[in-house]
């Protein structure tokens, strides 16, 4: 078979061209650092990429969200311990001044720390995060508490979404905790008992506050233990999507990044090779039928 100059020169042409292709990919590879730099240089490579990346970014924002939960579930609980104290001390009052040496002076003199307790518990449930009200349900605007102890806010729950599918309630229900909504005790009318009972002298009244009050502190305690569950929740949702962005960073990691050490020995050896074709090319354009005939 006859090899022509012409055969020979477009051969000579496609290895160069085929040389420089490769050199112009490894360059650009070693350039970004990144083993895809076009969807058509990996196709399938491409698609996993764009996948992983909106899952990290997925899941960045939930991350986000897990902060603000943390934030909410964590006041309510401090806000949460503090309404237990004032239940608690108002309690301590009502079982000092059942005891029948206490007269109408003495019990009178502490109607002022049991309207002052009212007034803190007040202030507890008007408990803000970030300029919203945690225990206002959707009203979260503006104070769920008067300062009579009044609910104005609403009874629903407020979510947030930390995971696929994954919502957690960040917020407990005011009306449910202090004033007794669906069955419990209203915590601001018990405290306007013994007030009442003191200011009238009434020790049967102050006895009878005991056991309701005792009762509050435990449906205090229940929402907190609620509440810190939620909390547990939220730290192993978040230590659960720690672990699998670890998992999909190294994944993402290993689909879109070069081999440093790789990409740049071949880089060198497709520079040598591309001069080599350039020099042979070069000296094959120079043969001519005079060549041939010396």
């Amino acid at each position: 078979m006859r090899v022509t100059d012409k055969s020979i020169a477009n051969n000579s042409l496609a290895t160069l061209q085929s040389n420089l292709e490769r050199l112009t990919k490894l360059s650009q590879q070693a350039s970004s650092g990144l083993k895809i730099n076009a969807p058509g240089d990996d196709p399938a490579g491409a698609v996993k990429t764009l996948q992983l990346k909106g899952t990290l970014k997925d899941n960045d924002q939930y991350a986000r969200n897990s902060v603000t939960g943390t934030a909410w579930l964590g006041q309510t609980d401090n806000a949460m311990s503090s309404m237990g104290d004032v239940v608690t001390r108002a309690h301590e009052i009502a079982m000092e001044m059942a005891n029948g040496t206490y007269n109408a002076s003495d019990r009178a003199g502490a109607v002022n720390e049991v309207t002052q307790l009212t007034a803190q518990m007040v202030q507890l449930g008007n408990t803000q995060v970030g300029g919203k009200y945690i225990f206002g349900g959707f009203k979260d605007d503006a104070p769920p508490f008067s300062t009579t102890g009044a609910f104005t806010g609403t009874e629903d729950a407020v979510s947030i979404n930390v995971g696929d599918n994954t919502n957690v309630a960040i917020n407990y229900s005011g009306g449910k905790l202090l004033k007794g909504t669906g069955g419990g005790i209203d915590i601001f009318a018990e405290l306007q008992k013994l007030s009442t009972a003191l200011s009238t002298n009434s020790q049967s009244g102050v006895e009878a506050t005991l056991n309701t009050l005792d009762t509050s502190l435990t449906q205090i305690t229940s929402a907190r233990s609620d509440a810190g569950s939620r909390m547990n929740r939220l730290d192993n949702v978040t230590a659960d999507r720690d672990s699998a962005n670890i998992n999909i960073s190294k994944s993402l990691s290993d689909t879109q990044n070069i081999d440093v050490v790789k990409v740049y020995s071949e880089l060198a050896n497709q520079q040598t090779a591309y001069q080599a074709a350039l020099s042979t090319t070069a000296k094959i354009s120079q043969l001519s039928l005079l060549n041939y005939l010396k």
